[in-house]
């Protein structure tokens, strides 16, 4: 009777655990606050057999996103070796990919790339602090929890949104982690 008292407790513990994200690594927190975390998670993404010692151009947008559904990473990246190939991967605990993308237009690829290392993912976390003390200036005032690093007009840049109790919010940052923008919407 006790023992199986003692594996009912093990049992009962490890399913809390589970269920409270009790494991560690860089899954159990948000990666957007997170800069170590973020920066292991794109280190690993050069390091991937298909990447690794290669130029990486990123295409057009990298989302972060860390939310109820875990930590997420979305990029797509001109394959190594192409001149208009466009590979996607995604990260949700670990990387996957490459998966094909189709590409529509007769624009001009290069201008819509990017490399890699202009994108300091240590700086995420920096742009997410100024980001959440602008919010707490405003009544009821929370950040998303999604990071965009996105190509628009000709330019790339970072955005954060957040929403107050009287409003939704959006900043835009330079690639250096400085606030440029911050406007309600």
């Amino acid at each position: 009777m006790r023992k199986l008292l003692v594996i009912l407790m093990v049992v009962v513990s490890m399913l809390a655990l589970a269920g409270c994200g009790g494991g560690s690594g860089t899954t159990s927190s948000n990666i957007i606050k997170d800069q170590a975390a973020l920066v292991k998670i794109m280190d690993d993404f050069k390091n991937l057999s298909s990447l690794k010692g290669k130029e990486i151009m990123v295409f057009q947008d990298v989302n972060i996103i860390s939310g109820k559904s875990g930590n997420i990473v979305l990029i797509s990246v001109l394959k190594p070796g192409s001149k208009e190939d466009i590979d996607a991967y995604e990260y949700r605990g670990s990387w996957s990919g490459p998966k094909p993308v189709q590409i529509t237009g007769k624009g001009d690829m290069s201008r819509n790339l990017i490399s890699i290392n202009k994108l300091d993912f240590s700086k995420v976390s920096v742009m997410y602090k100024t980001m959440e003390d602008k919010m707490k200036e405003i009544e009821g005032g929370k950040v998303s929890d999604s990071f965009l690093y996105r190509f628009w007009q000709g330019r790339w840049y970072g955005t954060l949104s957040g929403e107050g109790t009287r409003g939704k919010y959006r900043a835009e940052f330079a690639l250096d982690g400085s606030l440029t923008k911050f406007e309600k919407q």
